[in-house]
């Protein structure tokens, strides 16, 4: 959260099943954040709110999610955060990251570029995509590799775009047409402004769209390229969606699932007639590229 009071509410949970709580959440806070713990099998769940939670319906709702699970009842904490800009406090962390010919950093390191590589700024704040995490180092990765094997991308559709960090990555290295479009307005915001200081608003056009639902995203397609960072369960349902707007033989990048999830994306996808010609892992998490 960025200069506002907020409620945090923090647990522990299986990797395996952090998104049923993930979903569990979602009635109780406005932004979550996902950290896995190495070598533990658990998950960091920490989401926030600006209004107080009922505790009762959250015990309620997470003890109903442990139980379909089979999983212990986690424990929670419910915090009150005062009014500190947190992202300010904590900016300073985030070293600059080297994914591919990609060079992330934020506006705290701006030393100069590594030769040969590409620049991209991006600014957080509450919006997912700093190039540090496994996803987006994979979807990064993921993109280097498509671009290698040279084929027409015109238009590229970045779904759940977050920071706008892979719409702004396709957009600097194809100089091409890019849709973003993310669920969360304050993700298109951060968005749009990482998008003006990256000098592609030529390229890059940012909707606020729930997938695909969005006729302002649907019009610009057939896409030469889709990449998809989000969870495991929203990239099933979506499957349908992203095969009716791709165009044929087109690349589909997809992230945001465990190791352990490959299988059901996978099965998804091959039902609506995408397949898996390459993976991508860092740490537990899957990047999946498919034609």
């Amino acid at each position: 959260m960025t200069g506002n009071a907020a409620w945090k509410i923090e647990l522990f949970v299986p990797t395996a099943v952090h998104d049923a709580f993930v979903d569990a959440l979602d009635v109780f806070i406005e932004a979550i954040s996902l950290f896995p713990i190495e070598d533990t099998g658990e998950t960091r769940i920490t989401g926030y709110g600006s209004d107080v939670p009922d505790e009762a319906a959250l015990a309620a709702a997470l003890a109903d999610t442990a139980h379909h699970a089979d999983v212990p009842v986690p424990l929670v904490h419910v915090v009150w955060l005062p009014d500190v800009d947190w992202v300010a406090e904590n900016q300073a962390s985030f070293a600059p990251v080297r994914a591919g010919r990609f060079h992330i950093h934020d506006s705290d390191h701006l030393a100069p570029t590594p030769a040969g590589a590409i620049p991209i700024r991006v600014d957080a704040a509450t919006a997912f995509g700093t190039g540090h995490h496994g996803t987006t180092r994979g979807c990064l990765e993921a993109l280097e590799r498509v671009i290698r094997a040279g084929r027409g991308y015109a238009p590229v559709l970045d779904l759940g775009c977050g920071t706008g960090i892979l719409g702004i990555a396709a957009a600097k290295a194809l100089r091409t047409r890019v849709i973003a479009a993310d669920i969360d307005p304050v993700a298109v915001t951060r968005a749009r402004e990482n998008v003006r200081l990256n000098g592609v608003g030529a390229f890059v056009h940012i909707y606020a769209s729930r997938g695909l639902d969005a006729f302002s995203v649907r019009r610009h397609g057939p896409f030469g390229l889709v990449l998809a960072n989000i969870l495991a369960r929203p990239l099933e349902r979506l499957a349908p969606a992203i095969a009716a707007q791709r165009r044929a033989g087109a690349h589909v990048i997809l992230s945001g699932l465990l190791c352990t999830q490959e299988p059901q994306v996978i099965a998804a996808y091959r039902r609506s007639g995408i397949f898996v010609k390459a993976r991508i892992h860092c740490n537990e998490w899957s990047t999946l590229i498919c034609r």
